[in-house]
């Protein structure tokens, strides 16, 4: 990743230590940060990440592309291989994540948007590129929105160095896998406002139970400006907790109606969607699955109380299109929902209730790889997933990975493949042509090649 930083050394230094501003007989200006080092340019700072190798190890590559300088851990074995001029353009910290956060921090608040964050255990992606439709009228260099899944440690710093002057919303996707993450993304963002989308089980394998992940996911308070706002949904899961939370740090909470008071109603059904009824006005969401309007009512929630304008509401609402790889609908031989990208237990069930919709009386087959880091409870959840598609009482299920047997466990119409071409043949041999198939799983399991394969097919 690389990103405009127009900083001098003293103020990274000062930044970086939190001393009186440093006095340096040479002071260069760096124009760019990268944490890769293929990106690196002159003027740009190289930060190198500790991940699946360890990023001091291209510090010479960096400076080889034209890299000013590089920040390097204290007393980094690196330091030996490195000439004594090289080592002249190092700054040096204890940590290069929390530097870069650190860093990312300092900008953010030299300017004053309003920073919309979400968090939750699904729907972050829909709902932020929901609320990024909704500022979509203003000036582009007015708005800045996470891109991709820059949603941690590493890509949120990268969201906020885009923040500019004239920036005047920035709407941001936090997400986590370990205890204490949300914590410290919130602290880097500070957001103005906030929305929690739902509390499930993704993660558990790192978190061990569930309220720990409410806990996790209401750290988002920890970092949130003093007069901001926390919007969630009525039937949020532990939402006794976040109340507490909320009135411990005198944050004002706003609950959206879901289960009772909703304002926006279903006024029909159909296979691609719903028609809504919002304030005397009737709406066309163009996405099947009745547990994503949740997520669209906390968005409705936020709008009003930002007062933006209704005819921009109706007009975000009416246009949206599905992120990529995400309740994504291809038509071919087959029609394929693709919502390969990633998959917890709350998101299958939601994504299986979509395809039946869109299905209608046409066949429906789920093709399921496993959902990873459920821990201890893989086998229970796993299980639940086979009990909950039996009480819709149709449709086939083709499952990949380990896990995915104690589904068909309690699945009569089920079949468990070894491999993806296995899978991908048994398909394109024994579904009938027209069946509207859903392609999901977890990240690892890489149900793209699935999707890939099925699209391209004709027989």
């Amino acid at each position: 990743m690389i990103a405009p930083f127009e900083y001098s050394l003293s103020t990274i230094l000062t930044v970086l230590t939190k001393k009186k501003p440093v006095l340096l007989t040479k002071n260069p200006k760096f124009r760019w940060i990268s944490t890769a080092s293929s990106e690196c340019k002159p003027n740009t700072l190289f930060v190198p990440l500790r991940g699946a190798r360890d990023g001091h190890e291209f510090i010479k590559d960096a400076l080889g592309k034209g890299a000013s300088g590089f920040l390097c851990e204290t007393n980094h074995p690196i330091l030996e291989k490195l000439t004594k001029e090289e080592t002249t353009k190092a700054i040096f910290v204890k940590d290069g994540l929390l530097a870069l956060g650190k860093l990312a921090n300092h900008h953010r608040n030299r300017f004053d948007p309003y920073v919309l964050a979400i968090t939750g255990s699904s729907g972050k992606t829909t709902t932020k590129d929901l609320l990024g439709g909704l500022f979509s009228y203003l000036p582009r260099r007015d708005l800045v929105i996470t891109e991709k899944n820059y949603n941690n440690e590493i890509g949120l710093p990268f969201t906020l160095f885009r923040i500019q002057e004239y920036t005047q919303v920035v709407v941001c996707e936090l997400g986590m896998n370990h205890r204490g993450e949300i914590e410290r993304l919130s602290k880097i963002a500070e957001p103005t406002h906030s929305l929690i989308t739902n509390i499930g089980s993704a993660h558990i394998e790192n978190l061990k139970k569930r309220e720990t992940i409410a806990l996790e996911k209401s750290d988002i308070l920890l970092g949130m400006r003093k007069d901001g706002v926390l919007f969630v949904p009525d039937d949020l899961e532990f939402l006794s907790i976040v109340k507490q939370r909320a009135k411990k740090l005198k944050t004002r909470l706003l609950i959206w109606g879901h289960t009772k008071k909703t304002k926006l109603k279903i006024e029909s059904t159909k296979r691609d969607g719903f028609v809504l009824g919002w304030n005397k006005n009737l709406i066309h969401w163009k996405l099947p699955g009745i547990k994503l309007l949740s997520n669209l009512r906390g968005v409705l929630e936020v709008a009003e109380y930002l007062a933006l304008p209704s005819e921009q509401i109706i007009k975000t609402i009416q246009n949206f299109k599905s992120p990529n790889k995400r309740l994504d609908i291809k038509k071919g031989y087959f029609t394929i929902i693709d919502d390969s990208y990633n998959a917890n237990p709350e998101s299958m069930k939601s994504s299986i209730d979509a395809s039946v919709q869109f299905a209608g009386v046409k066949n429906v087959v789920w093709i399921l790889g496993t959902m990873k880091e459920l821990g201890s409870q893989s086998k229970f959840y796993h299980k639940d997933l086979g009990l909950y598609i039996k009480n819709y009482g149709r449709g086939e299920v083709l499952v990949l990975g380990e896990p995915m047997k104690e589904l068909t466990k309690v699945l009569r119409n089920s079949k468990y493949f070894e491999t993806h071409t296995d899978l991908i043949e048994y398909t394109k041999t024994n579904i009938p042509k027209g069946s509207v198939i859903l392609v999901k799983g977890s990240r690892s399991m890489k149900m793209e090649t699935i999707v890939e394969a099925l699209v391209s097919f004709k027989a």
